[in-house]
């Protein structure tokens, strides 16, 4: 049968504020249900990720900073509210984007249990940034925790450095496997605990160095699309990317090697976009801020002409940073800001990095997971589009049910959440009828 959405939900799927002009083109075929901690069931991923997960991470943001008291409390009760499924409460000051998407959920009475994962999981930070700047100026709750994930990604960055992924010859496809798996470090899914790096971020996913390790790698791939994906941003020349950045530390790390790669095989030279958020959210998340820090990092690490590169692209234009509002709401990709929407139209290929924004793509919903991926973002998405991302919860499409059935038998309990597998997807662009 299909499933039909509440109207709560139908409204959240077609939010249309006063003060934002949305596009709204939700994909043409029925919607799934949407990932939901009551919905999915006490025993799924989704429901540990809520009620235990994001207390947790409350918790952690407790434990790493220097709060008064009374903001611990405040904290502290919000955690328990989060783990007790009591009823959303409205947001003190909403944009109207979050008015008009919680308005259907509190009339309902929902509850953090029973409203949408997505929706409930960013209104976490909504709800705790409310919370901590008065008190601390606006600072980054999170600051303490990128700091130290940035230093567990020590070792993996010497071994890209030994591997010759900062100079010499570009390689694309090394550089995307390298981008890929540093989103194996993702502080939200630890609930903020301190991450050393793997090593399949540097070695088993680097594409550049133990061929033993790149033969485990490639048989850790759901969907694999990086061949598509490299040919689209060699054919694309001197046109701008834009890259939609997931975590700090490794995977930023990671991800800058790929842009400084993108910059130096084009030719006429091209512009590389960074897509941020523009505050912190899902703990490791980057912000602009976390740029600057990092570069200086990779210099004090050994990759002084990287970073020196990297700031050169920014003084010149090459580099941008943007961080529109848009990535810290709570719908799904399908409602971008008619702005946003065009934005990203200009440019030749967009790509999004990290189970968040793969979410956000699929608007949280259970498709198949046979669905074809390139198939579901050409009835909405205006340019081609590349999605990197390890697999941390129950979203998934464009696997094959041979390729599902293999990964479920060799890891069952981590194949879809644990960020055991890895997906390259890749949709070009459509053309018109």
């Amino acid at each position: 049968r299909t499933w039909q959405p509440p109207l709560a939900l139908t409204m959240l799927f077609c939010v249309m504020p006063a003060a934002v002009s949305l596009v709204c083109k939700t994909p043409s075929r029925p919607l799934p249900r949407p990932l939901a901690a009551d919905g999915d069931g006490e025993a799924s991923f989704t429901y540990d990720s809520v009620q235990r997960r994001l207390p947790l991470i409350v918790e952690s943001v407790i434990d790493k900073n220097s709060y008064s008291e009374a903001l611990q409390a405040d904290l502290r009760s919000l955690a328990g509210e989060i783990a007790a499924g009591e009823p959303l409460k409205p947001l003190a000051a909403p944009s109207a984007e979050w008015e008009d998407a919680l308005a259907p959920l509190l009339a309902a009475g929902d509850t953090w249990l029973s409203a949408p994962w997505f929706v409930v999981e960013n209104y976490l930070y909504k709800r705790m940034l409310e919370l901590t700047d008065g008190p601390t100026g606006g600072a980054d709750p999170f600051a303490a925790q990128k700091a130290e994930s940035l230093d567990g990604a020590a070792a993996a960055f010497a071994d890209m450095l030994s591997a010759g992924l900062t100079e010499g010859e570009v390689s694309l496809p090394s550089l995307v496997s390298t981008a890929l798996w540093g989103n194996l470090a993702d502080l939200s899914l630890s609930a903020g605990a301190a991450l050393i790096a793997p090593t399949d971020a540097s070695a088993g996913g680097g594409g550049a160095g133990d061929a033993s390790k790149l033969a485990d790698a490639g048989g850790k791939m759901l969907a694999d699309d990086t061949g598509e994906l490299c040919a689209a941003l060699e054919a694309a020349g001197g046109e701008e990317v834009v890259v939609v950045l997931d975590n700090c530390g490794l995977e930023l790390v990671s991800d800058l090697l790929l842009v400084d790669g993108l910059l130096r095989c084009a030719s006429p030279p091209r512009r590389v976009t960074l897509h941020a958020k523009a505050r912190p959210v899902f703990v490791s998340d980057v912000v602009e801020a976390d740029l600057a820090p990092t570069l200086a990092w990779l210099e004090e690490q050994g990759g002084g002409p990287l970073a020196g590169r990297l700031r050169d692209a920014l003084a010149d234009g090459r580099l941008h940073v943007e961080s529109p509002e848009f990535y810290t709401g709570p719908l799904p990709f399908w409602e971008m800001p008619d702005e946003l929407h065009a934005r990203l139209a200009e440019a030749a290929l967009v790509l999004t990095k990290g189970d968040a924004n793969f979410r956000r793509l699929l608007g949280d919903l259970h498709w198949p997971h046979d669905t074809d991926f390139a198939d579901l973002m050409r009835e909405y998405w205006p340019t081609s589009l590349a999605a990197l991302r390890t697999c941390k919860s129950g979203v998934l499409v464009g696997v094959v049910p041979a390729v599902e059935a293999a990964a479920a038998a060799a890891e069952p309990e981590k194949w879809l959440t644990g960020g055991v597998y890895g997906m390259v997807s890749f949709a070009p662009k459509a053309t018109p009828s």
